[in-house]
């Protein structure tokens, strides 16, 4: 992308590259008489975007290919996650060029058949954001003239208007945890109460690579003091103590806390990309976070990780 996301974007997009955290959300997303026709054991990431370096500054894209169940092809399911700071009433527009840009590529690489995008925005910020189609953007436009307008929909998936019962019935602890933990993030106050119950219900059997980016980005949005993780942290089932806490100790250890450290002690204050330097090489050193989490907890995207991992290798030389 030609603009750095932020971190929801990050983690999102992260979780949603499982394929079976994908499944269960898009089930729980699309209409059913649009589920009903897609067998979604079918269901593959696409590699790459159909988001235009325009597109890129307002959007970030996750697509997924799945069959039929009639046989008659493929329809592409494209999760378009929005990262501006409040509503935009010409998303329709943005929507409009992501689809077409979409078609384009599929002729450009040689589809015999044109998949259909269903495109859904994903939005999770604090304003309330109305659903808006292209023709309310023209005032009483005679019927005459709507018809040259073109004509499409999206699914508009605003995470405030599920309720938290809403989001605990999902049959996906993992996937329940990380909407829970997106839906109120920007509630500091709320991340600080719950942080137990949705590390628990998250990593309760999801281990690895998934379960490290719900630790780092829950830590990075409750800005917990130490003394208050580290008592949350010990509240937490044996079982996985250990994990968040390493978690923990080594983004504490390696990342800001170093950071900062290390800018004060220079006597002058690093600038926004030298810290995202510094931050970045750390966690890269320490040899245990891939690098979307990286990119998670710095605020960085995986391109700026992958630049920052070149440049070490070749001072090494």
């Amino acid at each position: 992308m030609a603009n750095i996301p932020t971190v929801h974007d990050n983690f999102f997009r992260a979780i949603l590259a499982d394929k079976q955290v994908a499944i269960t959300y898009f089930q729980s997303v699309l209409p059913k008489h649009v589920a009903q026709l897609l067998d979604f054991s079918t269901m593959e990431q696409v590699s790459g975007t159909y988001v235009s370096e325009s597109l890129a500054k307002t959007i970030a894209d996750v697509v997924y290919r799945c069959q039929r169940k009639d046989g008659k092809g493929g329809v592409d399911i494209s999760l378009l996650v929005e990262h501006k700071s409040r509503p935009d009433k010409y998303m329709p527009i943005q929507v409009g060029g992501y689809i077409f840009s979409g078609y384009q590529q599929q002729i450009e690489e040689g589809e015999k058949q044109l998949s259909p995008i269903i495109p859904i925005l994903f939005y999770h910020g604090e304003q309330q954001w109305e659903y808006w189609t292209l023709d309310r953007l023209f005032d009483e436009l005679e019927s005459e003239l709507l018809g040259f307008l073109p004509k499409f929909d999206y699914l508009y998936s605003n995470l405030h208007d599920a309720s938290d019962e809403e989001i605990k019935a999902l049959d996906h602890q993992f996937l329940m945890a990380s909407l829970l933990s997106l839906k109120h993030a920007h509630d500091k106050a709320w991340l600080g109460r719950n942080f137990s119950s949705v590390i628990k219900m998250g990593l309760a059997g999801t281990a690895g690579h998934l379960g490290q980016e719900l630790v780092v980005y829950c830590l990075h949005q409750a800005e917990l003091s130490p003394e208050e993780a580290r008592r949350l942290i010990k509240k937490l089932p044996e079982t996985i103590r250990k994990q968040v806490m390493s978690t923990y100790e080594l983004l504490k250890a390696e990342g800001r806390a170093e950071g900062k450290a290390e800018g004060k002690a220079e006597g002058f204050e690093l600038g926004a990309q030298q810290k995202s330097y510094e931050v970045v090489s750390k966690l890269l050193a320490a040899g245990k976070f891939t690098d979307s989490e990286i990119a998670n907890f710095a605020t960085v995207t995986e391109g700026f990780v992958q630049k920052v991992r070149a440049d070490l290798s070749k001072r090494k030389k």
